[in-house]
Order: structure tokens, then sequence, then C-alpha cells
């Protein structure tokens, strides 16, 4: 009898536990929970309701781009040519045949600019078995030259009024942006859990010779993951064009870092095949809250950019832990 209610103690402790470990499996959560507790501290207005709806309009290009980046991650790879996507979208946004004609071309434009790029990287990294890091990072340094031609080293014009109300518009207190994030993520998660193309990924990123050997198309899976990439690079490319309103040098520079911070905070590392949509987007949330919590607090971009570093290193360092 004494037995038995031992047994079913423990049973009751099954969920909780399975629930803590849950929490703690993907580092952005506690952050993000440290994060509001020191807000609630030194800063408690960044806590208001209208605030983190502002948060979540700043976090989009960041989410969106690291939606995308976790996708070649989780199967064992990586894209470091979004920030040049984002610039070349950015520049073509402000050109007037763009700024002044149908919306479908502002729209349609980045999507298939993405892809192209996407493709390209894939091509070399998947049938051509280049380094990923290295293609990736010189095609970035293509595309940013690509957009010093398109503007003439001297960018600005304006972007479709449309554009513009998808970066900027809201639905009472809500951001269309995020709105739009949301579906987003939601369609990405689908696809990751319940696909082919997402259950083929997690088991390339688990072990490539196993996916191979077992029957999966994992040239197949890497390319479709390389071409998302640059396609949500692409719709990241719109908003943040959106948010400026008019054509810049170097945009999106720094949301290729902010982005890998983003996946690997968000539970997802190179390879091993795991990692989420949720967890991601609670990455880079976590990013953005903590840029305004140390604006508020005095620090600047430097600090900013060293916590980014710390974030990664020390994320990766404790999935390796996880893992043995």
């Amino acid at each position: 009898m004494v037995q038995n209610e031992v047994v079913e103690g423990r049973k009751a402790f099954d969920l909780p536990l399975a629930l803590l470990r849950s929490f703690l499996a993907i580092p952005a959560w506690p952050a993000l929970l440290l994060l509001f507790m020191i807000a609630a501290i030194v800063q408690p207005r960044l806590l208001s309701v209208p605030f983190l709806l502002i948060v979540l309009r700043q976090a989009v290009p960041l989410a969106l781009t690291a939606i995308g980046q976790c996708l070649p991650m989780i199967g064992r790879s990586i894209d470091l040519s979004i920030g040049g996507v984002i610039a070349v979208v950015n520049v073509t946004l402000a050109l007037p045949v763009f700024s002044g004609g149908p919306v479908a071309l502002s729209i349609g434009f980045p999507l298939a600019f993405g892809a192209v790029v996407g493709l390209f990287n894939a091509i070399l990294i998947v049938f051509v078995r280049a380094s990923a890091v290295v293609v990736t990072l010189g095609v970035s340094v293509m595309l940013i030259g690509v957009s010093y031609l398109v503007s003439g080293g001297a960018p600005g014009g304006s972007v479709h009024p449309f554009v513009r109300e998808i970066a900027t518009g809201r639905w009472g207190l809500f951001p269309v942006a995020g709105a739009l994030l949301l579906a987003l993520a939601l369609i990405s998660a689908f696809v990751l859990r319940r696909s082919v193309f997402g259950h083929a990924l997690y088991a390339t990123g688990s072990s490539y010779s196993a996916a191979w050997l077992g029957g999966v198309s994992v040239r197949k899976e890497l390319l479709v993951a390389h071409v998302l990439c640059g396609v949500f690079a692409g719709v990241a490319g719109i908003i943040l064009t959106g948010y400026i309103g008019t054509g810049t040098l170097n945009l999106g520079a720094d949301l290729v870092l902010a982005s890998v911070a983003a996946v690997v905070l968000g539970g997802t590392t190179f390879g091993g095949g795991a990692g989420g949509v949720a967890g991601v987007l609670a990455g880079a949330y976590a990013l953005t809250f903590l840029a305004n919590l140390m604006t508020g607090m005095g620090l600047g971009k430097p600090a900013q950019l060293i916590v980014q570093g710390a974030i990664i290193a020390g994320a990766a360092a404790l999935a390796r832990l996880r893992r043995q």
C-alpha cells in the first residue's frame, strides 16, 4: 500500500518535471523570464502592454530571418547571405519603378530574389559540396556590391505605400507586421512538425548518412531549406524597408549575427535534428527586448554586441552539454 502511494506520488510529479525540463531545454524561455524580472526592477515601463507590442513590431525582421535561418541549421547548414539579400531588396524597392508601380512588384520581387539567392547557395552547398559558411559569406559580399551598383552608392527615394502599411500599420494596438509574423510562424511550425519535408529535414540534421541510407532525399531537403531561408530574408527586407521608408546602404547587416543568436537561443544548434519555430520566436523577442532594456539602462551598441556574442557561445555550450 505504501509502495503504491510512493509510485503515485512520483507520477504526480512527472508532468511538472517534464514541463520544467522542456522549459529549460530552450534557453530563450528562461532568458526571457530573467529579462522580464530585471525589467520589473530597473525599467517597469518596459512591461506595459503597448511597449511589449512595440517590441514585437521591432522584433519582426529579426524573427523572420531567424525562422528562415533555423531551416538550414536544422539540416546542418547555415546561411550568412541574408544580410545581402535584405540590402538588395531595400535599395531596389526604393527605386521609382517599384515605389510608383503595382504593389505586386514590390512584394513579388523580394520573394523571388530571395528564392533565387537561396537556390544558388543550395546548388553550391548541396551539389558541389562547398562549405556553407564560405559560400554564403561570399554571396553576401557579392550582394552588398550589387546593392551599391543598384543605388549608385547614394540610395534614397521612397517605397510603395502598401509596403509602408505592412511595416508600420496597426489594427488597434496590434501591429500588422506582428500579425504577419505570427501567421508565417504558424505555417512554418506546421510544415516542420507535420509535413514530410519537416520530418526529412530533422532526419538529415540528426545524421546525414543515416538519413541518406534510409531513403531520405537529403539533397532536396537542404535545397528547399536554403530556398525558404532566402524567401524569409526577402520578407524581412520588405518589412525593414517599410520601416525606414527609403533606401539605405548596408541595411540588415546586423541581422546575420542576430539571427544566428536567436536560432541558437531558441534551442536549434548546428545540426542535431532539433529545434522549432516557437523557440526561435522567443529568442528573437528576447534579443529585441534585451536591446531595449540595455538602451534604457544607458548601454550602447558595443555592449549589445558583446552580449549577443556571449549568448551564442553560452547557448551553444549549453546545447552541447545537454547532448552529452
